[in-house]
């Protein structure tokens, strides 16, 4: 077996055990172990000619001293400002080893998606869950989730484009009556945006100048597809055909003065408190002494359907973006700012059609990710670290396509 075959398989086992997770000082899974113990086999500044990964990295440790400061300036308890220190630190840590996987082929990302499926999969049915009847109801979704995109990237990957996205769709049709509407939207807007891709590159060799000059169409084909997706699930919840349970949740979050945005209400009352402390932040695992969360949530009726403000001593922070900004202020908030750049940079640049087999499955987790950094709690370090090394590498390597294309005689 030669070293590539190697190194694929090695890939897919890191995948494998992504989500078998182990709690010390904080939640870490097996994979990063094993990932530490191995990056001292790897060049360590591989990544660093590639200066949209070398960045990536820097803004890590912009982050990082964020938290420090963050921790320092609110007095945080030992062990809260530990583990925020720890999370920022473990991923800088597992930054060379993500890129040295994928530098030389792009497409071994699959191998790594794959085994995180079967990972996710193992996580639902056999570790430890402390879960009501709602919960795994929610939580099945999320873990069948990966392995949706990946059957829906295969099928791309061999030219059933159609195919992949009837099972993308099915799967996020059928997320519905399961409470997770967001799969829904994400995924439409994903199958959208891959009609347009497939559309626009046709007939056309530099896909990112036509993207440039088409985004305005773009965006509009969105807002359309948004607006046709959210009436199908007003319609769908609104009569009834989600089940009681939805009908009963969309009938309380139309009667809130926010409407159905009460549903993300962890991310309205994030976005206040990081409006109130923009600069330094309120620290890790900050406690939410004088029941800020709470207060803000009643004054539009939300928190009725986050009763878990009146519960939690944490100040909210359900945004990877907004809840980093919360906690480590404005240099937690520009990591992943940087991070929405670099995603679109990807689309910008054309480095989305520079393995066409791929796009599929790229785009459906470049949708899943936009709405994890906007709205949900940050928790997958490594799957977000081998997400940025996709996008860096292709983006590099069109860039030197793009250069030794200049450089040729004419």
């Amino acid at each position: 077996m030669n070293q590539a075959r190697l190194k694929d398989l090695f890939i897919f086992l890191i995948g494998l055990l992504g989500y078998v997770q182990v709690r010390v000082i904080g939640t870490f899974a097996v994979s990063e172990v094993i990932i530490l113990l191995f990056t001292i086999f790897i060049p360590i500044k591989k990544f660093w000619h590639n200066p949209y990964y070398r960045k990536y990295f820097l803004f890590a440790f912009v982050w990082l001293a964020g938290v420090l400061l963050a921790d320092f300036w609110n007095n945080t308890p030992t062990e809260d400002a530990i583990k925020g220190s720890f999370n920022v630190l473990l991923l800088i840590a597992i930054c060379p080893f993500c890129y040295w996987a994928l530098a030389d082929k792009p497409a071994r990302y699959m191998y790594y998606l794959l085994g995180f499926a079967f990972s996710r999969l193992y996580n639902y049915y056999f570790q430890y869950h402390d879960y009501t009847d709602y919960d795994y109801q929610v939580w099945l979704v999320y873990a069948y989730y990966p392995m949706a995109m990946v059957v829906g990237g295969l099928l791309y990957y061999y030219n059933k484009k159609n195919l992949s996205y009837v099972v993308v769709l099915a799967f996020s049709v059928w997320s519905l009556f399961h409470y997770s509407r967001n799969i829904f939207l994400v995924q439409s807007m994903a199958i959208i945006t891959l009609m347009f891709i497939n559309y626009i590159s046709r007939n056309n060799k530099d896909f990112g100048r036509v993207f440039s000059r088409r985004v305005a169409f773009y965006i509009v084909l969105l807002i359309i597809g948004l607006y046709a997706v959210s009436n199908i699930y007003s319609t769908l919840a609104g009569n009834g055909t989600l089940g009681i349970q939805a009908q009963q949740k969309y009938i309380r979050q139309n009667r809130t003065k926010i409407g159905v945005a009460s549903g993300r209400g962890d991310f309205v009352t994030a976005a206040y408190l990081a409006s109130r402390n923009p600069i330094i932040g309120y620290g890790s695992y900050a406690k939410d002494k004088d029941k800020v969360s709470f207060k803000f949530g009643r004054q539009f009726d939300a928190y009725k359907e986050a009763s878990h403000w009146k519960k939690t001593d944490l100040l909210a922070g359900h945004s990877y973006i907004l809840g980093a900004w919360v906690y480590a202020g404005v240099l937690g908030f520009l990591f992943f700012a940087f991070i929405l750049y670099l995603m679109w940079l990807f689309l910008r640049k054309g480095a989305i059609v520079k393995q066409p087999l791929l796009t599929g499955l790229l785009i459906y987790i470049y949708f899943k990710f936009l709405w994890d950094i906007l709205f949900s709690p940050f928790a997958d370090r490594l799957s977000l670290c081998m997400f940025v090394s996709v996008l860096a590498v292709l983006m590099y390597n069109t860039d030197q396509e793009k250069q030794q294309y200049l450089q040729q005689p004419d």
